[in-house]
Parts: structure tokens; C-alpha cells; sequence
């Protein structure tokens, strides 16, 4: 019999080691057009909005937040945009932080303020340093300076809505709040953010292939993990969109599981919640496994009342549906399955630059909008829980599934596991 080392070695011996090339990034036009969409929401009001990435690891790996992101396409900490749409010559202008060469020994050099520079962001201006000087300008030309902090971040850390509030107090501005600005635009995706998602999915399922293969007694659930993030970046994904979650057996019924330390035992259940990202654009896909290929009664039984409950939801997308109202039919699904008591979170979320990301769950879902159908059941005392999760792209007759090459009914769940392990 093969040790666990051994049957890992050997699942990998399909894969060539990668050199993928990470894709473009996209055109300077793409953001600029994304900002003019911005400044016509804005009615005229002038507005300043902070980069809030996070710092992790050692080396101060940052990532910057979705918001920023969306409109900029800049990876860098301690930036402002300043929007001035009444202004005739300087609309845009950006302002980075100010070089460090002694910390640019440590971090790499940063490329000095120059023509190009402006031609690489598509801004009007490009600056070091903080923007409050030339606010003085953006407040004697604008009647009216927009907060568009979304409200889903706190005040803490945030110095541009202060840097607002004061250019409102010292030229007697009039303060608009817009803060639900951003998600409402950004929660409809472009032709080129599909197909950076659809990449990220199709990448995703080449991953869950190898699960297929990989989930089989006496390998360890970081076993399973290993092998499923190799095949990620071998098939060109640039990251994961979230940490993997690898649970079989009791640890299925814990929804974020991550330790990922059981070793895998005949008759278990592995719930996999791993995805690819790529360029930026994250994919959320869950699957759940039979260890010895095929599900027991009890299994099989739970297993169809959560695949019911997707099925139910896909009926009830179509135009002018919220996700709270999709939420509603999920709920009921479960509670004539009986089983209302263990579907212990919603239904699903929007998909964009985060895993979950920006999007009103109590307005119509946008034509564009990408989201989860995720219904789950844990079972904590039966040892084993049952998710199924897949992506739709909304359109305007209904939706479009994205994830759709992924087997999840359980004949062929069982089919292709089959498959997979010859």
C-alpha cells in the first residue's frame, strides 16, 4: 500500500512545474472610464477617497482594497485620489507617497513622477505627498464634497473623510454622503472583469479535478490542499482568492474550517471550499466528497436537500430578484427538507475583486453582477456536513451559471470521482 507521501507524489506526476505568464494588466482607459462613471454619481461635488490595503508577512506584502483598486488599479499603500469635476484641466489627480530611498533598499525602487507616469494611470496629475494642499483649490471651484467611504468601513485609520469635512468647514461646502456610490457601480462587472472571473473559475475546476483524485483514505486534509493549490498555479492562477478550506469527516460541519490536520478516513465526507484567482479576480467554489467514492443513505440523503435547495434558488433568479430574496427561498427550501435549523448562514454573496465583495443585498441584482448560490447543511453530531457552491453571472432574462463544467448533482459527483481515480 502507498503511504500518504507516496500516493501524493504520485497524484502530482501529472502536473508540469508552471511558468505562467500573469496576465495584462489592464489599460489605463478601462479605470479612467470607471472613474467618469464615478464623477457622474457625484452630481458635481468634488471628492477624496484613501487607499486601505493590508500589510502581511514579513516582507510587508500589501493588497490593496477593492474600492481603490476598482478605481485605479494600484497596488500601493498611502495613496489619495482626488476627484474635481468641476475642474476644467485637473479632473484627477493622484497622490502617492513620498519615496524612501533608504526604504526602497529594502521594498524595491519606486519609479520617480514623470509624464509617463501620468500616462500609466491615466490621470490628470500625479503627486507625492498628502492632497490637502491642493484641496484649497478643489473647495473654491465646487459647491458641494462627497463622502464615499463605503459604510462597511469604520472611521478608524481614515484620514479622507476628515481631510472632506474640513475642505466643507473652511469654504462652507455642502457635505453629501454617498457612501453606497461604489458598490452600486462596482457590483456590475465589465467584459473585462468576466473575463479575468471566468479564467479564475475554469483554472478553479482544474483544481477540483485533482480533489477528486486526491480525497482518498489515509492522505491528511493538508495533503488534499497541497495538491489542490499546486494544480491552481500549474494551470496559470496567479492566487488563491481565500484561504483553503479542506474539512472531512466532523470537521465538514465547521464552516471555516482551516486547520486542515485530519487524516482522511473511508466513509467520510470532504467539504473542499478552495478557488483560484486571477489578476486580481477571485473564483469561490465548493465541492463535497465521498472519501470512499460513493455517499451513504444519510449522506446521500442531505446531500440532495442542499442540491434541492440550489435548484430552487436558480428557479427564483430572474430579473428585479434581490438577494434577500433569494435568501427567503434558500430558508424555506431547508425548512420543508427539515433541515432549516442547520443551514447556519446566508445563501451566498457577490464575487468581484474580493471573494466578497461590494453589492446591495436588499436592491434588484444588477445585470453584470456575479454571485454564490451556496446552500449548506452541518451536522455536527452526525460527523459530517454537505455544502454545494457554484457562481451565476445575472443577466437580463435571468442568469448565465459560470461554474457549470464542475459536476455537483450526486450521481456524477460519484461518476467523476470514479473517473478521476482510474
Amino acid at each position: 500500500m502507498l503511504t500518504a507521501l507516496a500516493l501524493a507524489t504520485a497524484l502530482s506526476g501529472n502536473f508540469v512545474h508552471p511558468a505562467p505568464t500573469p496576465p495584462a494588466d489592464l489599460p489605463a482607459a478601462v479605470y479612467q472610464q470607471r472613474r467618469t462613471r464615478l464623477m457622474a454619481a457625484l452630481d458635481g461635488c468634488a471628492a477624496v477617497i484613501a487607499s486601505q490595503g493590508d500589510v502581511s508577512g514579513v516582507t510587508d506584502d500589501y493588497r490593496q482594497d477593492a474600492d481603490f483598486y476598482w478605481l485605479t488599479g494600484i497596488n500601493e499603500s498611502g495613496a489619495h485620489l482626488l476627484l474635481q469635476p468641476q475642474s476644467t484641466y485637473r479632473k484627477v489627480s493622484l497622490f502617492l507617497k513620498s519615496r524612501d530611498p533608504e526604504a526602497e533598499r529594502w521594498t524595491g525602487p519606486r519609479e520617480p513622477i514623470s509624464p509617463q507616469l501620468l500616462e500609466q494611470f491615466g490621470v490628470d496629475r500625479v503627486a507625492r505627498g498628502s492632497p490637502e494642499g491642493a484641496m484649497a483649490s478643489t473647495g473654491l471651484h465646487h459647491d458641494c464634497v462627497a463622502i464615499i467611504t463605503p459604510a462597511r468601513m469604520g472611521k478608524e485609520g481614515r484620514g479622507d473623510d476628515d481631510m472632506a469635512l474640513r475642505m466643507a468647514g473652511r469654504f462652507g461646502l455642502k457635505v453629501v454622503y454617498k457612501r453606497g456610490v461604489l458598490a452600486q457601480l462596482r457590483a456590475a462587472h465589465g467584459p473585462e472583469e468576466l473575463a479575468r472571473m471566468e479564467r479564475a473559475i475554469a483554472i478553479t475546476a482544474q483544481g477540483h479535478d485533482v480533489v477528486a483524485r486526491a480525497t482518498r483514505a489515509g492522505l491528511s486534509e493538508r495533503d488534499v490542499q497541497t495538491q489542490l493549490e499546486y494544480a491552481f498555479y500549474a494551470a496559470g492562477g496567479t492566487g488563491l482568492s481565500y484561504s483553503s478550506i479542506v474539512g472531512s469527516g466532523p470537521n465538514g460541519a465547521v464552516l471555516h474550517w482551516d486547520k486542515n490536520s485530519r487524516i482522511l478516513q473511508n466513509g467520510d465526507l470532504v467539504v473542499v471550499d478552495a478557488a483560484a484567482e486571477y489578476g486580481r479576480y477571485a473564483a469561490d467554489v465548493t465541492r463535497t466528497y465521498p472519501v470512499s467514492g460513493r455517499f451513504t443513505p444519510e449522506q446521500a440523503r442531505v446531500y440532495r436537500a442542499v442540491y434541492q435547495a440550489q435548484e430552487d434558488i436558480f428557479a427564483a433568479i430572474k430579473p428585479g430578484v434581490s438577494m434577500a430574496d433569494l435568501q427567503h427561498v434558500a430558508e424555506e427550501s431547508m425548512r420543508r427538507a427539515g433541515y432549516l435549523a442547520d443551514f447556519i448562514h446566508g445563501f451566498g454573496h457577490f464575487v468581484g475583486l474580493d471573494v466578497h465583495d461590494a453589492g446591495d443585498m436588499e436592491k434588484p441584482i444588477p445585470v453584470g453582477a456575479v454571485f454564490t448560490v451556496e446552500p449548506g447543511i452541518y451536522l455536527p453530531a452526525q460527523g459530517f456536513g454537505v455544502r454545494i457552491e457554484d457562481e451565476v453571472l445575472m443577466t437580463d432574462r435571468g442568469f448565465r451559471m459560470l461554474t457549470g463544467t464542475i459536476p455537483r448533482k450526486l450521481e456524477d459527483v460519484e461518476a467523476w470521482i470514479a473517473r478521476e481515480r482510474k
